[in-house]
């Protein structure tokens, strides 16, 4: 026992004399791995696993001394006591940037009592031009780690339907709050929430905030058996949640898409706000954007843009909802959950081009039957057919007048009035087989107006354009069917503004349209005895303008889809048997 004493004690003075030993002699080495993209830009790259290898007098890989391991920090650095000796540098994995891969064997020497730095980057690594093979060749895809990310991540992210249009929300919490911007949901009497293109629910504010553009609103998660919460990033002192040159994706429904991917470099971090070039449109607002670790940073909010060029994207900090947030969560414990009732949605289907050129293929299109007054709003059907005719009708009408004078000539005409119908409309979201019902406030003279003109007309015997003003404010609309309201697809309300000159000044005149989406199923002729349509006014909120719907207007709007039932129900016997195969 004395002896083995004996021997530990000496053992533990060598270990501790070897290390200090080292410690006199060890260097620090400094590590930096960034690569340069197409523009110039210096990018960081973080999160590397690096491998240190020594090697042997003959310049090989030393077998006896093991691999050291270090990983780089976001700023792409990392820094490692080393003994003396000659090194190997080396990544685990490539580097895949810029459609090009990066591996490195950077050799360098450490002497003694001396500090070394080591640089990683394109002018000293091996490159590889990737390629992606055929799918038959390989059965393999190559795909970014936001793309990898953008599968696990996707079904905490939800489409947000606020009247003055839709934006994007992601689920914070398992009980259905949702994080959004405030401008998505502002000025709505009803909000939905879109899990996915068959599943939508109302959901209800719980808290907002104007000034930082932030609200969470509530919704029912039983429909959505996939949805999940999103991890938010933690603020430490020792690891940022972001930062500057570090790649981010966002996942919005922008424009008529739902759930894609972005992805970006982020510029530049500011207290309240980060700015990436990250692509963002209308309808991305209220949207997550994840760092490269897939944790939520901050909602994608805003784009600047000066005319050209893609512009910047200003995403708000997530630390500006916490506040709001942790207020939602104690708001939403005093009250009852949420319908889960789910509400109607678009139809998946696209309508058939075929059917527009057949309604329109005639020699003359009455717009009447789409038309109707209805109080102090003009009030228009629009279906996929006249929502084309609306869009071409001076090319349309050139064409025919083309006709006209060319008839009997041998010359084909050159001019193509279909030349905007294409396949690719159904991905914009125009051609969906929907009735879109349009109110339009009407406009009338102001009593100043009328004035004047009356003044300068006996003085000067000159007219003045006159001053007009709307006569009303669209507050809602509703469509009944025999006493029964019909649920709406979409609640829309859009900003109309018209500018008026008069004799003495020019000004601006605002209000709002109204433009609900409906399913045409109510337009079937015998299916409403009586079908009819009441306008609200914010002037007038509780008694509506109303209008019954006449027979004509009804046939003409069923008409306009005959050819895509025709096609729906000889396509559904082929889904049917295709479902009910082994």
């Amino acid at each position: 026992m004395l002896y083995l004493a004996k021997s530990c004690r000496a053992a533990l003075v060598c270990l501790l004399l070897a290390a200090a030993v080292f410690a006199q002699s060890a260097a620090k080495v400094s590590v930096k791995v960034a690569l340069v993209d197409r523009d110039l830009n210096v990018k960081p790259v973080p999160k590397q696993v690096l491998l240190v290898q020594k090697l042997g007098a003959d310049g090989a890989p030393d077998a006896s001394a093991p691999a050291q391991e270090l990983t780089t920090s976001f700023d792409g650095a990392a820094t490692l006591a080393l003994a003396p000796g000659s090194y190997q540098l080396s990544a685990r994995k490539p580097v895949e940037f810029d459609g090009k891969s990066y591996q490195w064997a950077t050799k360098f020497q450490i002497a003694e009592g001396q500090d070394a730095s080591v640089e990683l980057s394109n002018d000293n690594a091996t490159v590889t031009v990737l390629t992606v093979a055929p799918a038959a060749a390989t059965g393999r895809r190559r795909v970014t780690e936001e793309a990898e990310l953008f599968k696990q991540l996707r079904d905490g992210v939800v489409t947000v339907e606020g009247e003055l249009g839709h934006g994007t929300g992601f689920i914070v919490d398992e009980r259905g709050l949702i994080l959004t911007n405030q401008h998505v949901v502002s000025n709505s009497k009803e909000l939905r929430v879109q899990f996915d293109r068959t599943h939508k629910v109302r959901a209800v504010l719980v808290a907002e905030d104007r000034d930082r553009d932030v609200a969470v609103l509530w919704a029912n998660l039983a429909p959505c058996a996939s949805c999940k919460t999103l991890k938010i990033a933690e603020v430490k002192a020792d690891e940022p949640a972001v930062i500057e040159g570090e790649r981010v994706f966002a996942i919005g429904s922008p424009l008529s898409q739902e759930k894609i991917l972005t992805s970006g470099i982020v510029s530049k971090v500011e207290r309240r706000a980060i700015i990436s070039d990250v692509n963002i449109n209308p309808g991305n607002s209220g949207g997550p954007l994840f760092n490269s670790l897939g944790e939520v940073i901050g909602l994608t909010t805003f784009g600047e843009n000066a005319g050209f060029g893609p512009g910047v994207s200003g995403i708000v900090r997530i630390e500006e909802a916490a506040q709001l947030l942790a207020k939602a969560k104690e708001s939403a414990q005093a009250k009852d959950l949420p319908s889960a009732d789910l509400m109607p949605t678009v139809p998946e289907d696209a309508f058939p081009l075929d059917a527009i050129k057949t309604r329109l293929d005639v020699k003359k299109f009455e717009q009447k039957p789409y038309k109707a007054e209805l109080g102090d709003y003009d009030v228009m059907m629009l279906t996929p057919v006249y929502k084309f005719y609306l869009s071409e009708k001076d090319r349309l009408e050139a064409v025919r007048e083309r006709e006209k004078r060319n008839k009997g000539a041998g010359a084909q005409g050159t001019m193509d009035k279909y030349r905007n119908l294409r396949n690719w409309a159904e991905y914009a979201g125009e051609l969906k087989p929907v009735v879109q019902i349009l109110a339009i406030p009407e406009m009338k003279m102001t009593g100043k107006s009328l004035l004047l003109g009356a003044v300068l007309m006996a003085g000067a015997g000159m007219m003045t354009p006159p001053d007009m003003k709307f006569k009303a404010d669209f507050y809602e609309m509703s469509l009944v069917c025999d006493g029964a309201v019909v649920t709406p697809i979409q609640r829309g309300k859009s900003e109309l503004v018209v500018p008026m000159q008069s004799y003495y000044k020019i000004k601006n005149r605002f209000t709002y349209a109204g433009i609900y989406t409906f399913p045409v199923d109510p337009f079937e002729p015998g299916k409403c005895k009586q079908l009819a349509l009441n306008v609200f006014s914010e002037e007038n909120p509780t008694v509506p303008a109303k209008k019954i719907l006449t027979p004509q207007m009804v046939q003409r709007v069923w008409m306009d889809f005959d050819e895509y039932r025709q096609r729906k129900k000889t396509a559904q016997p082929q889904q049917t048997a295709e479902t009910t195969k082994p």
